[in-house]
């Protein structure tokens, strides 16, 4: 990330790069003429970076090489790209949402925010949400004007402030923000009520509601069924959501801002943790071999002020056990798959495995997430 608090000049184009002209004294690191910034905060993942456009920092030393503006901005300008594995929903929130949160703190909302590698359906999509960031129209790439647009502004910060998988860390820039904070802005942006008690406390005639997060292409729940008469006859109500639903936020946003625990196989869908109210609960499945990547869902909750309940199902749970030797190094050394890389592990653990729970293992971890529902 590198921030100016001097005049910039926005050259934003069609192409697949933006420059940033540095005016007056301000000078880059090591008296270069120029730097490459990818505005996006997971620079060590090339999968990442490949859909990641650069943005180019340039020092104008002199009057000609400062291009004239078209438009001028009484604000800073925030730049960052909506590339990356923008469209994934942990990834949004996780990689750009939360960052830009972050980055936006000090100045928020009067600060413009300009994306690279622009794309209207994730504007759409999060359009509530920005504009709770910023009061001004987003700024990208012009479609009428092959020569692009020059936007001048007082000041820029160019990429954004990350702290992890889901993470706010107080005692790290922008500081004394925490994840809860995030949440806190984002149930206002998305209007739902306000923080109140806890999502928790029902009345004695209304159950607890459960939200399901039902799965349809890998990791699939299959005896789905038994488990939702399962969670009833513990004492739940059930909702349960598809993958389509699942992608309209604002219905999604009010459905688990109304229950008591949010439930499902481990994925993506789980971010939708970030609309649980205070004391709520996250319960997931943790299918054979992702013990490592369901960290990604464990942590947060707990600095989200949410409750957290992991299931990890048996070797026999998993369809796994159909397509391998009990003692083969799948079963048996998950470790050694992973460490041969994403590309090999994905297809195995990821996208070739479904879940059959044991009914009677899983029914204790279903009254361990009912007692915490009721407290």
């Amino acid at each position: 990330m590198c921030v100016t608090v001097s005049p910039v000049a926005v050259h934003i184009t069609k192409s697949k790069t933006t420059n940033v002209y540095l005016t007056g004294n301000q000078k880059l690191p090591s008296d270069r003429n120029n730097i490459t910034i990818l505005p996006y905060p997971q620079k060590g993942d090339g999968r990442a970076m490949i859909n990641t456009s650069p943005v180019n920092l340039l020092h104008a030393n002199a009057a000609t090489s400062l291009p004239p503006c078209d438009v001028n901005h009484a604000v800073p300008a925030a730049i960052f790209s909506t590339g990356g594995y923008a469209g994934n929903f942990f990834h949004d929130i996780s990689d750009i949402l939360i960052p830009l949160f972050l980055t936006s703190s000090i100045l928020r909302p009067n600060i413009s925010l300009v994306l690279t590698d622009y794309q209207s359906w994730w504007i759409q999509k999060y359009q509530r949400v920005l504009s709770a960031i910023s009061i001004n129209d987003i700024i990208s790439a012009p479609t009428d004007y092959p020569g692009g647009t020059v936007h001048c502004f007082p000041g820029a910060i160019v990429g954004l402030t990350y702290h992890g998988f889901m993470a706010c860390n107080k005692t790290d820039v922008p500081g004394n923000l925490t994840c809860v904070d995030f949440l806190h802005f984002l149930h206002s942006s998305l209007f739902l009520k306000t923080f109140g008690p806890p999502a928790t406390v029902t009345t004695q005639k209304e159950k607890p509601l459960m939200v399901l997060l039902s799965r349809r292409n890998y990791r699939i729940l299959l005896n789905e069924e038994e488990v939702i008469n399962l969670a009833k006859d513990v004492g739940f109500r059930v909702e349960v959501v598809t993958p389509k639903e699942a992608t309209q936020l604002q219905f999604i946003a009010e459905l688990v801002h109304s229950s008591s625990v949010l439930f499902g196989v481990h994925g993506a869908g789980l971010t939708n943790m970030i609309f649980l109210q205070p004391g709520a609960v996250l319960l997931q499945v943790v299918p054979w071999g992702l013990d490592w990547m369901s960290t990604c869902y464990s942590k947060p909750p707990l600095e989200m002020g949410l409750k957290y309940v992991g299931y990890k199902i048996g070797i026999a749970e998993s369809t796994l056990i159909e397509k391998y030797p009990i003692d083969d190094p799948v079963m048996v050394d998950p470790e050694s798959i992973h460490m041969k890389g994403y590309d090999v592990r994905r297809p195995i653990y990821m996208e070739g495995q479904n879940v059959r729970l044991n009914l009677t293992r899983f029914r204790g971890t279903l009254e361990t997430a009912m007692q915490l529902a009721e407290f």
